[in-house]
């Protein structure tokens, strides 16, 4: 049975790979927050809307909308993580009360060696509860009772 997961995930990993059509940035809201975990000297919170997640089974690509919180702003982030290969992508930006704008910078990057607190939250969510491994879990329920949990997947 572990087999297809293995072969899927090996699939995502491919060189001639392709991204599918990315819908458009989702609406989010603020009350229902998973919050995720900062540095404690970070006066910025940041939290992911459970709302928004989306599995693209196909790419192996998952998006989801995170909120940062500031003291004097709150802006967010469309983005996507690949579990297959370690690399996230922003997709747009928005300051609250404006429109989404497109990321011109769009490109997948590695999640880990990323040095600025406000870039390792994709790591963080990929490996407390979006990726299984290197595999996308199966569902968004099953990702959202990860990630309050504060469980820890295989994913390094």
């Amino acid at each position: 049975m572990a087999c297809p997961a293995w072969a899927q995930s090996a699939d995502e990993g491919r060189a001639d790979w392709k991204e599918d059509s990315v819908p458009p940035p989702p609406a989010y809201g603020t009350s229902q927050l998973i919050e995720i975990e900062m540095p404690r000297a970070s006066s910025v919170r940041m939290g992911l809307d459970p709302e928004t997640i989306s599995i693209s089974h196909d790419s192996g690509v998952v998006r989801y909308v995170v909120v940062a919180r500031g003291p004097s702003a709150v802006n967010a982030t469309y983005e996507g993580i690949r579990c297959a290969t370690g690399e996230y992508r922003v997709y747009a930006r928005q300051v609250q009360g404006n429109d989404w704008v497109t990321n011109s910078d769009a490109e997948w990057k590695a999640m880990r060696g990323q040095s600025s607190v406000m870039v390792q939250h994709p790591y963080r969510l990929a490996r407390e509860g979006m990726c299984l491994g290197t595999s996308v879990r199966p569902n968004v329920p099953e990702m959202v009772r990860e990630l309050k949990s504060g469980n820890r997947s295989l994913y390094y």
